[in-house]
C-alpha cells in the first residue's frame, strides 16, 4: 500500500496538509453559500436579513426575519478581499495543489529509497 512506503514524518505532514485543505476547502464553500445573503451596492455593506449572518469562526447564515443589518468589520473583510474575489477559492487550490506535490514528492523518495540496493548508501 501506498501509505506504507511513507516515513513519519512524510505521513504526518500529509495528514496535516490534506486536513487543512480539507478544512479550508469546506469553510469557502459554505462562505459562499452565506455570501448571497450580503448586499453590495452604494449604500454599502451588509446582510438581507436579520439577526445578521457571519463569516467568523465557520459561515453561518442570517436569520428569517426581512430585514437590512449591518455587517462587522471582520465579516465585511472576508466577503470584499477573500469571498467576493474568489481568493479563498484560490487559496484552497492551491493548498490541495501543494499536498498533491508534496504527496508526489514522498512517493517518489519513497519508491527510489526501497529500489536502492541495501549496501549502497
Amino acid at each position: 500500500m501506498w501509505c506504507m512506503a511513507l516515513d513519519k514524518k512524510s505521513a504526518l505532514v500529509l495528514i496535516i496538509f490534506g486536513l487543512i485543505s480539507t478544512c479550508l476547502t469546506l469553510y469557502a464553500v459554505r462562505a459562499h453559500a452565506v455570501a448571497r445573503y450580503a448586499y453590495d451596492d452604494e449604500s454599502g455593506f451588509g446582510w438581507r436579513y436579520a439577526p445578521s449572518g457571519s463569516f467568523l469562526p465557520w459561515p453561518r447564515e442570517p436569520g428569517m426575519l426581512t430585514a437590512l443589518s449591518k455587517m462587522t468589520e471582520t465579516d465585511l473583510f472576508i466577503y470584499r478581499y477573500l469571498v467576493k474575489s474568489w481568493v479563498l477559492v484560490g487559496c484552497a487550490t492551491a493548498l490541495w495543489i501543494i499536498t498533491f506535490l508534496y504527496l508526489v514528492k514522498a512517493l517518489t523518495k519513497a519508491v527510489v529509497t526501497e529500489e536502492k540496493p541495501s549496501g549502497v548508501k
